[in-house]
């Protein structure tokens, strides 16, 4: 009987240069990978505390889940596109203040995540206030980008589009 039979496998391994990690490194691994997973998810919760209070006039929240660096970018479902914290703040602000109330909440969410950036995408649904106070049944499809900074998942990118939009335009269901 070889007793170095059951090893075989590794030295060839080893030999060729493929990295072996032990069940305690891979344990390790996924152990981060979860928290993470949770983290960006309940990033992705916020959100949605976020944009309610925006469509009840408080866009202060905003401030709290989103990353204030330069490069952060912000395209909203009314058509904005805005580069830099300074510009995506102001943008939301202004939303805030023609609210006129509004419930939406997520589903259909779908989360990916590699190292120190994530991508979260949902349908965003509910009902918005228009112009004239009147309720109506929305449903956008958003796209949101998170990097992690100082061990916080912080939003660095938006983008929404008013799925309503495109069912009318292409007819889509």
């Amino acid at each position: 009987m070889d007793l170095l039979k059951p090893y075989r496998f590794v030295f060839v391994l080893l030999v060729l240069g493929v990295p072996v990690e032990s069940r305690a490194e891979t344990a390790a691994k996924q152990g981060v990978a979860m928290e993470d997973q949770k983290a960006v998810k309940a990033a992705v919760d916020q959100w949605f505390v976020v944009l309610n209070a925006m469509l009840n006039g408080d866009p202060a929240p905003f401030a709290a889940l989103y990353s204030h660096a330069d490069d952060v970018s912000y395209l909203s479902a009314e058509g904005t596109y805005r580069i830099g914290w300074e510009a995506t703040y102001a943008d939301w602000k202004l939303q805030a203040e023609k609210a006129k109330g509004g419930k939406l909440e997520g589903s259909d969410i779908h989360i990916v995540i590699g190292g120190d950036m994530a991508t979260a995408q949902h349908y965003t649904k509910g009902s918005v206030a228009d112009a004239n106070g009147q309720m109506k049944e929305s449903t956008v499809r958003e796209t949101s980008v998170f990097r992690k900074e100082d061990g916080d998942w912080k939003m660095i990118s938006h983008h929404a589009d008013d799925f309503t939009l495109w069912e009318k335009v292409v007819g889509n269901e």
